[in-house]
């Protein structure tokens, strides 16, 4: 399944598209474009650096792609990778593997260049000289579509299957991740080049224009000619074989064409209020097909979804119930409360009765929690721990109260604002339910805005605590508990002041923050951490401990130790400072320090101090 976060999700039924000869191993390529969010994340550390035209990406390196956004690589003999949004994949070493565990790609071999291969473990699809694209869809399957060129998929199972330009096939959710392999079908080919972003997305045309343009020629003649009949039907492949009919008119590089018909009764939910004022749910107004809002009924909700909706539709939702029971839903394991305008809770809310979901998202471009409300999941016994999800457009606030999760993880997420958090409590007793980049129990994440947590509680026992900033991330005042580690990242500056921080697992845990700008840490003690990455353009640390036997990476702009240390010197650009009282085992840190990093270089290093990698 697709979710609106960022996640590593290796595919259930994965695909493999591997070409004849392989002269030369796909060992590194260059960034060429960059549309909004992409991401180095360097392996095995799984540091995480934004990517820009003429980053190198060597295996096994991953590249990762956010909403809307988009990234194109060249490899030295001409290979082209285009990467669509919400996309994970590396390029395996010594091979011409590419390995697709999330998300879309449109992969190009010149002719008698060797090809490429788009990896996973349940088929594999060889092409020479040929345009493809492959797609991991939210139900965890893959679709693959020829754009020009002839491929020939060998699915794990043993049996094989011939595509020419036009057609597609896909593999079907498993048992143990083998999958069904599905029929061979035609797909409207001038419809899905139009409409694709990975096609026409770019500054610069395709190398295969021409070849993809004569295979459309081709498909329109055979239409006018009687032997195609277009029947505008989409492939649908989220929930049963029942679904999957017709043709793909649409691109796998776009999610939200991956429905069904939006009916009637879905238009008249989606534009009625609906109030809950007792336990139950309205049942008679729920929806247990799989639907996605077409853009006609809300832009918002068209654009903002990557996943299919199954749940409580409303203008807007209004929830004035201290209680409400999941006992009787019967659809799949996911449930919305979707709302056009807002969904406003009058104050605390206790969701019970939670064994038939896994997963239980508030999604609105406003969710309204006020001051000092508690809202909160019970625990449950289930195999896939329950993710409590509140996904908006506008800034999210939370002022005094709670919201606990005791059955799983939470998420709180603004696509367009901030997510701010001031003297409450957040709880996360197990990891996100699925496995992600950041597999965290309690996650805060503002793509293009700030996150602020204040005077607050954070548990995340189950795992992570996640917090990820466009513009910045401010910590203070606060006191985390973390399972096992805690990630940030920002895109600006980010301050961490007066934090008190503690692990499940101290002897492995691990503090990552990463920023763009400055990154500002005051009275913070790292003792529960054995490893703490620090790394932006410029650190300045005051009142820091790190503890004896921790393994300390700082990286700033200089890859330098700014000149006397614990001294109150001025912080200096680019440079890391140690402002005042930064000591390692309770001794200057400095002294830790290589005398080559500017350090004094008296004890045995400890902490490394360096430059951003490549």
């Amino acid at each position: 399944m697709n979710r609106r976060f960022l996640r590593l999700l290796p595919l259930l039924v994965p695909l493999s598209v591997a070409l004849a000869a392989a002269p030369l191993p796909l060992e590194e390529s260059v960034v060429t474009q960059v549309v909004n969010d992409v991401q180095r994340i360097a392996m095995p550390t799984q540091q995480t650096a934004p990517a820009t035209v003429r980053t190198v990406l060597h295996a096994p390196d991953r590249l990762r792609t956010g909403r809307a956004s988009r990234a194109e690589l060249e490899s030295p003999d001409g290979t082209i990778t285009r990467l669509g949004a919400n996309t994970l994949f590396a390029f395996d070493r010594a091979t011409r593997e590419l390995r697709l565990e999330q998300g879309s790609v449109l992969f190009h071999s010149p002719t008698g260049k060797g090809g490429g291969t788009v990896h996973s473990p349940s088929a594999s699809a060889s092409v020479l000289g040929t345009t493809i694209i492959a797609a991991a869809t939210p139900d965890g399957g893959f679709k693959l579509l020829v754009l020009e060129g002839r491929a020939q998929v060998d699915f794990a199972a043993g049996a094989r299957l011939a595509l020419d330009a036009g057609q597609m096939t896909f593999v079907r959710p498993g048992p143990g991740g083998t999958g069904a392999p599905g029929p061979v079908l035609y797909f409207d080919l001038a419809q899905q080049v139009r409409g694709s972003q990975l096609v026409n997305g770019f500054a610069r045309p395709l190398p295969s224009k021409d070849k993809v343009d004569n295979a459309v020629t081709e498909q329109r003649r055979a239409v006018g000619e009687g032997r195609f009949v277009t029947t505008g039907f989409l492939v649908f492949t989220a929930t049963s074989d029942q679904q999957v009919n017709g043709i793909e008119t649409a691109g796998p590089d776009s999610d939200d064409k991956l429905t069904g018909p939006f009916t009637g009764d879905n238009r008249l939910a989606l534009n009625t209020p609906a109030r809950l004022t007792s336990a139950a749910l309205p049942y008679a107004r729920l929806f247990t097909t799989p639907l996605l809002v077409p853009a006609a009924e809300s832009a918002y909700l068209n654009k903002e979804s990557d996943i299919l909706l199954t749940g409580l539709l409303g203008l807007s939702i209004d929830i004035a119930t201290p209680t409400l029971s999941f006992s009787e839903w019967t659809g799949p394991r996911e449930f919305q409360f979707v709302a056009r305008n807002a969904i406003t809770f009058a104050g605390s809310t206790r969701l019970t009765d939670l064994a038939s979901v896994d997963f239980v998202r508030f999604f609105s471009p406003q969710v309204n929690v006020p001051a000092g409300a508690t809202i909160s999941a019970d625990a449950r016994i289930g195999a896939v721990p329950l993710t409590l999800y509140f996904d908006t457009d506008v800034t999210f606030n939370l002022s005094g109260g709670a919201i606990s999760n005791l059955a799983g993880g939470l998420l709180l997420q603004s696509h367009a604002g901030d997510v701010q958090v001031a003297n409450a409590l957040l709880a996360g007793t197990g990891a996100i339910g699925e496995t992600t980049v950041i597999p965290s129990a309690v996650n805060l994440d503002a793509p293009l805005g700030a996150v602020r947590l204040s005077g607050s509680t954070v548990n995340a026992a189950g795992s992570l605590f996640a917090a990820q900033g466009g513009l910045s991330v401010s910590l203070t005042t606060s006191t985390i508990f973390a399972g096992t580690g805690v990630w940030l990242d920002s895109g600006g500056d980010m301050t961490l002041s007066q934090l008190t921080l503690s692990t499940a697992t101290p002897a492995t845990a691990v503090f990552q923050a990463t920023g763009n700008g400055l990154l500002d840490v005051r009275t913070v003690a790292f003792d529960a951490f054995k490893e703490i990455n620090l790394g932006s353009r410029t650190l300045a640390l005051q009142n820091v401990q790190f503890p004896a036997g921790a393994i300390v990476r700082l990286v700033s702009d200089q890859g330098l130790l700014a000149p006397a240390p614990n001294t109150n010197a001025a912080v200096l650009t680019g440079y890391v400072n140690f402002v005042s009282a930064v000591t390692y085992a309770g001794q200057p840190a400095q002294n830790f320090v290589a005398v080559t990093a500017g350090g004094a270089g008296t004890q045995p290093p400890a902490i490394t101090i360096a430059k951003p990698g490549p």
